[in-house]
């Protein structure tokens, strides 16, 4: 824990959880910049497109654009050019959603 953040409390309805995240790497830039804080609904699914923070392989933490394929695997889509789409298949990599981008929050 590095600090708190503020939220709507109608967010919170229903039982919902929210963990505010600061965003390391440049591979979601320009549209998250390092050091930004995002807001994440945690939830264990999302939408097609949604920006989800993932958990790959049981640990390794990203937030990248979730594309649902058919037959279940999952692409995992940065926003910045450099660097390619990831797929993972069923049952060869361990892929949770530990929830969506709710907001995002830019100190300037």
């Amino acid at each position: 824990v590095i600090g708190y953040e503020e939220i709507s409390e109608v967010w919170t309805r229903f039982g919902k959880e929210f963990i505010a995240l600061k965003v390391k790497g440049d591979s979601m830039y320009p549209k998250y910049f390092e050091g930004d804080t995002v807001i994440i609904e945690v939830t264990p699914d999302c939408n097609n497109g949604q920006d989800a923070v993932v958990y790959v392989n049981g640990y390794d933490a990203t937030l990248k654009e979730v594309q649902k394929n058919e037959g279940g695997s999952i692409t995992l889509k940065p926003f910045n050019p450099e660097y390619p789409p990831k797929t993972y298949r069923t049952g060869d990599d361990i892929v949770t959603i530990l929830g969506v981008v709710k907001e995002l929050r830019r100190k300037i």
